[in-house]
């Protein structure tokens, strides 16, 4: 089997040095230095990757197969998705804080104007400030790594492969032609990488808990973006981290087939369970004293003008109401308003309530922050092999969540796997992940693996029973509920009787839902190799449905499976998405295995939260 390596290498340029593409620059800047969160100049990892493929054609090696396994290519095929490679770049970065800082305040700045060519004087309005903190003929030495996984012979031939690349490259950053960014040194060194996992893996009511610990910023692009710009998911769903374990499955073992099962020749008893294993979506903690996991808010809540500041539940309301307002000696009944109305009162109040803003309390006051992480801006564009300049139509940009101060909890779920097999698969996952989880995202962020006895206590409790016999169940993820033949046939509501019916086994029915639906189309549905387009119309996350006993069967035992390991897939889907030639993992996205399903039954704020009219 293969093993993990690291290649660390350490690259020595000499000012100025310049990587645009970062944060926002400051006032009186035209021209920044990319830094990362810890405000360390940096080469973006793709800055370095794509000059190691640029020395890689200059070497007349760029069509190689074996470079195109190692830094991927285009799509063969024409289609959206590239032949991913096997290489792993980090951001090379520095601690030296440059010794061009002249001015008073800040790093110093190197002025440029462009000149006129009919007057020979400099150029109206083409005056640039470059950020400059690295002075002319300084050392600056950046370091970074290379990762992959390959047996002993395949890693030697990438270090010598690569080391010759990095001494190809002449300069690194814009305006190399001037000088800027000249390569002087190049030191590398192949090492094991290091172990990522922490702890043991603990079975908590048939599943793992986990906390994973991000080495870089994420990129998981959501369904919606604008035109070149794709700004990153702040939790990780269940599909990409699956996917990044079934990855790395194929890398250690050398299995080439897309499906993981019994015929991959190692790690046997997950890979024959691969499917039925769960993998929750990890959601962000901002690290802290008091950690508590957040819970996404009902999408029953409301709120009044007049009474900003609080908010209600609206799921045990028998039907419409209104809301007493006082002001000034008299009462007002005001219609409530859900969260698309919200004031920012409103929003912080209940998001501070479910866990996912947070006080800050100081002398001066207090302020409320959120405990999602923030975005960090990077822009990017191919570069053209002819010119060497930015290739037309070819700019785009990401928001990465930053990864500092934050980890992302989830669960692996063994519900699905036989009780006597369960032992083998804790085994085979604890070898697998004991180098960490790669692959995740689009910046291809590596986790350190940390085992938990326990799960996080969620910011809002669930499991006390509303006192009129009903349930509250709220969807904690997206979820795939409403069968498109009902849907056209009847409408909204006898498709989500029918899902609550089925899934239940008849032992609950639909009293009442607030519900909100979005249709994923485009890529996504076109993905699935289903024969003809056909959109999902999922409902969302925070969507909240009544349900009542029907007498017939076991509702306890239904919800508690619910509350362990999310909602099952209803009948319809594999009766309309079912083909001998796909497996339905690879026809519908939506699953329960990958974390689609999740709930919360009964939280406290459908009780506590009720009455609108008490003190």
């Amino acid at each position: 089997m293969r093993s993990h390596y690291r290649l660390e290498v350490e690259l020595t340029l000499l000012g100025p040095i310049l990587t645009k593409g970062g944060q926002t620059a400051e006032p009186g800047i035209d021209a920044p230095l990319a830094r990362d969160a810890l405000g360390r100049a940096m080469l973006p990892y793709s800055l370095v990757k794509g000059k190691v493929l640029d020395a890689f054609h200059d070497l007349g090696r760029g069509n190689h197969p074996d470079v195109h396994r190692w830094l991927g290519k285009p799509s063969a095929d024409g289609g959206e998705d590239p032949d991913r490679g096997r290489l792993r770049f980090s951001d090379f970065v520095t601690e030296q804080p440059g010794t061009n800082t002249t001015h008073e305040h800040g790093d110093a700045v190197i002025e440029r104007v462009r000149i006129d060519r009919d007057t020979g004087s400099a150029a109206r309005g083409a005056l640039a400030m470059l950020e400059a903190p690295f002075g002319y003929g300084e050392e600056v030495e950046f370091t970074g790594c290379v990762e992959f996984v390959a047996d002993a012979a395949e890693a030697d031939q990438i270090r010598n492969a690569l080391v010759e690349a990095f001494n190809e490259v002449p300069a690194f950053g814009a305006l190399r032609t001037v000088g800027f960014g000249r390569v002087h040194r190049v030191a590398a060194e192949l090492k094991p990488a290091p172990e990522r996992s922490k702890g043991a893996p603990a079975v908590t009511g048939g599943a793992l808990p986990v906390r994973l610990h991000l080495d870089r910023p994420l990129c998981v692009v959501g369904p919606k973006h604008r035109g070149n710009h794709f700004e990153s998911l702040k939790h990780i769903p269940g599909a990409v981290l699956k996917g990044a374990a079934a990855r790395l499955v194929q890398e250690l073992t050398g299995h080439t087939g897309r499906a993981i099962d019994a015929r991959v020749p190692g790690f046997r008893s997950l890979c024959r369970h691969f499917e039925a294993v769960r993998f929750a979506e990890a959601r962000p903690m901002k690290l802290r004293d008091a950690m508590k996991r957040a819970v996404v808010p009902p999408l029953s809540l409301v709120s009044c003008k007049g009474r900003e500041a609080g908010f209600w539940d609206a799921a045990l309301w028998p039907g419409p109401r209104l809301i007493e307002v006082k002001k000034e000696g008299e009462v007002y009944q005001v219609a409530p308003a859900f969260d698309i109305d919200w004031k920012d009162e409103t929003r912080d109040a209940v998001g501070v309530y479910f866990g996912t803003k947070y006080v800050i309390r100081t002398p001066a006051g207090e302020t409320i922050e959120s405990a999602e992480p923030p975005s960090e801006r990077r822009t990017r564009t191919a570069i053209s092999r002819d010119s060497g300049r930015a290739a037309d139509e070819q700019l785009f940009s990401y928001g990465l969540a930053v990864n500092v101060g934050f980890v992302w909890e989830t669960a692996i779920g063994l519900e699905g796997v036989p009780e006597p097999e369960r032992a083998a698969v804790v085994a085979d996952l604890r070898d697998l992940l004991g180098y960490g989880l790669p692959n995740i995202g689009k910046t291809r962020a590596v986790a350190h693996v940390e085992w938990l006895t326990a799960p996080t206590v969620p910011a809002v409790r669930d499991g006390a029973a509303p006192p009129d016999g009903v349930h509250v169940v709220t969807l904690q993820t997206d979820c795939l509920m409403t069968d498109p033949d009902v849907l056209t046939r009847s409408g909204l509501e006898a498709a989500y009787r029918e899902f609550w019916a089925d899934v239940s086994g008849g032992a609950l029915e639909l009293v009442r839902f607030f519900a909100r639906q979005t249709l994923h189309g485009g890529h996504l549905a076109r993905r699935t190799r289903q024969p003809s387009y056909e959109p999902f119309l999922v409902t969302d996350r925070g969507s909240t449905f009544v349900l009542k006993p029907t007498g017939t069967g076991d509702a306890g035992a239904r919800l508690r499976e619910w509350r362990a390991a999310g909602l099952p897939e209803p009948k319809w889907i594999a009766r309309r998405y079912g083909r001998a030639d796909v497996p339905l993992w690879a026809a519908v996205p939506f699953l329960p295995h990958v974390g689609f399903g999740e709930v919360a039954i009964d939280l406290a704020c459908h009780t506590d939260r009720c009455e609108v009219n008490r003190p």
